[in-house]
């Protein structure tokens, strides 16, 4: 090997090198701390479908469902948002939520029950072939979506929810619904009569608005504070409790009908916001196309080193 053959690979060697520091080094910035800073949240939608399964911790058909619902609604995406309702009997996820909640429906009902924008599927464990099936069957029955805008900041330890509402009839009376989930929840062993100790999308939180500027239901009630209605523009304050991590929080916005027996779908729109999840996409989304433009630039590199 002469010495310009050996001076050509000791240069090729160092570009590699140089490159693969600096992929190293980008890697460990926190790319995502601005918006960790910022503690705000964003979110253009009202085209999701509302699925609330009535389910308790003791229910063994439950059990057998519950297991793989995070992986039916992950692959579904944003076309549907699960809401977890717990009975309120012998159940530590039930409260006073579910009974109001509840009332809107005349059904009788079993363990687990679903509905699809309000409108019931059949009781018992179903399938995922009977939920898609059900899924399309509510895209379908809406009339139109609310464009929701949903905008939230966390002012010390207080949430505001911010909400604009566009794009609906206003021929009847519609409401803003605010529920609050726990993304995954953890109960005690001798709690999990089902076997199930981690729970998923738990609803513990509710504010319920009538777009007459008129606050219908809420629980805790303690918890909401500032809550107003004006042309379809709604604030609420939600007080985060100390035994809620802000990393665990999904918000729910639904727009629906007052009276529930107007309509074949009873929601006009629905969005959400998980808290927790702002900064592994804002990774992704900022690392990944640095390196794809480091390893690109490493390839003339390459390619000249081989001559």
């Amino acid at each position: 090997m002469n010495e310009s053959t050996l001076a050509t690979n000791m240069s090729a060697f160092r570009n590699h090198f140089t490159f693969i520091l600096m992929i190293i080094i980008l890697l460990a910035i926190p790319l995502d701390a601005e918006i960790e800073d910022n503690n705000s949240w964003q979110v253009d939608g009202g085209y999701s479908v509302l699925m609330e399964q009535y389910t308790a911790t003791w229910c063994e058909i439950c059990a057998s469902v519950d297991s793989w619902m995070p992986d039916y609604t992950s692959a579904n995406g944003d076309r549907v948002i699960r809401i977890a309702i717990h009975d309120t009997f012998d159940d530590p996820l039930g409260t006073p939520i579910t009974d109001y909640r509840l009332q809107r429906y005349n059904e009788s009902r079993i363990f687990p029950t679903f509905w699809f924008d309000g409108n019931i599927l059949s009781g018992g464990a179903p399938d995922t072939t009977t939920l898609h099936r059900s899924l399309l069957s509510s895209e379908t029955l809406r009339s139109g979506d609310t464009d929701i805008n949903l905008e939230i900041s966390l002012i010390s330890d207080e949430l505001l929810i911010s909400t604009i509402l566009s794009n609906w009839e206003k021929e009847f009376d519609t409401k803003l619904t605010i529920m609050i989930l726990d993304y995954d929840v953890r109960i005690p062993q001798n709690n999990a009569i089902n076997g199930i100790e981690i729970h998923h999308d738990v609803l513990f939180a509710y504010n319920e608005i009538n777009l007459n500027n008129s606050q219908i239901w809420s629980y805790p009630n303690e918890s909401w504070s500032n809550t107003s209605a004006v042309d379809g523009a709604i604030m609420s304050k939600y007080y985060i409790p100390s035994n809620k991590s802000l990393e665990d929080l999904k918000i729910v916005v639904i727009h629906e009908y007052v009276d529930s027996n107007i309509m074949e779908s009873n929601t006009l729109g629905a969005t959400s916001i998980y808290l927790g999840s702002n900064s592994q996409v804002s990774k992704l989304n900022l690392s990944l196309p640095i390196i794809i433009i480091l390893l690109l630039s490493i390839i003339p590199i390459s390619v000249r080193s081989r001559k």
